[in-house]
């Protein structure tokens, strides 16, 4: 049996068939929009007030080779984690701060708001662990310690302040904003204390030596740091520690609404 022949196309269908895809596409984009309108609109109208203490603010860390997120075997086990990893406690997102052959360097950028001092009193993680107190520096300072082979300050009997027996550390908290690629920025916070409280005065000497254009004392929440590791060695292993390069400021790089921000918080 012959094949049917095809029909052949009306004039100027290839034009209808061309307005027909380009109506639909136009359809298509003011319903994307007007959904978009609809559910901004219900975003503010339904906002919940949210303070900073209804959230988690993220704890940045370094992650070490003993810290269970590079340790198969332990709950909080990453896949693909690895020492010297910056890593967020809250959404688990980690940068790496070193290039190797798979990974490299993507270093994330910090906007210091405010600094305290401390001292915190833990119990020995051989004797279970766990958090206990944090003194002010005036406390702090009088607890009575002494060094163990573990390079520990451990508090001793007859201390005016803290349990015995106790480890005390000398801790530097920064409270800072974390400005992602795109300019966006969140609240962290990085602790550090033992072998980074040098790098914590380094950090506190640059932003101190910070200036103006007009060469007035900057503010702390000014300049924004690159934030890398370096490696240390002794006899006891290896661990990275923090660094900071300055990578700008909030003038240059037209993030003055984040510089006000900080200013209130």
């Amino acid at each position: 049996m012959a094949a049917k022949p095809k029909t052949p196309a009306p004039a100027g269908s290839d034009d209808a068939t061309t307005k027909d895809l380009v109506v639909a596409k136009e359809t298509a984009l003011s319903t994307e929009v007007n959904e978009l309108d609809e559910l901004a609109a219900a975003g503010q109208e339904f906002k919940e007030h949210l303070g900073k203490d209804d959230m988690s603010i993220p704890f940045i860390q370094i992650l070490q080779q003993l810290s269970p997120q590079c340790t198969k075997g332990q709950p909080e086990y990453i896949k693909g984690a690895e020492s010297s990893q910056l890593f967020n406690t809250v959404t688990t997102e980690r940068w790496n701060t070193r290039d190797d052959d798979d990974q490299p360097t993507k270093p994330i950028r910090v906007l210091p708001i405010t600094y305290k001092r401390s001292f915190i009193e833990w119990v020995p993680r051989a004797k279970g662990g766990g958090l206990v107190k944090e003194w002010d520096v005036d406390q702090g300072l009088s607890i009575v310690t002494a060094r163990n082979e573990a390079n520990q300050d451990i508090i001793q009997q007859g201390s005016p302040y803290g349990t015995p027996g106790n480890q005390l550390n000398d801790t530097h908290t920064h409270f800072v904003f974390v400005v992602r690629e795109d300019g966006s920025y969140f609240p962290a916070v990085l602790t550090m204390s033992s072998t980074q409280i040098k790098p914590s005065k380094n950090l506190n000497s640059m932003i101190s030596d910070t200036k103006l254009s007009n060469g007035a004392v900057a503010p702390r929440f000014f300049a924004l740091w690159s934030v890398t590791t370096d490696q240390r060695t002794n006899d006891q292993g290896s661990w990275y520690i923090w660094k900071f390069e300055k990578a700008g400021d909030v003038q240059s790089l037209g993030l003055m609404p984040m510089f006000r921000e900080a200013k209130a918080f």
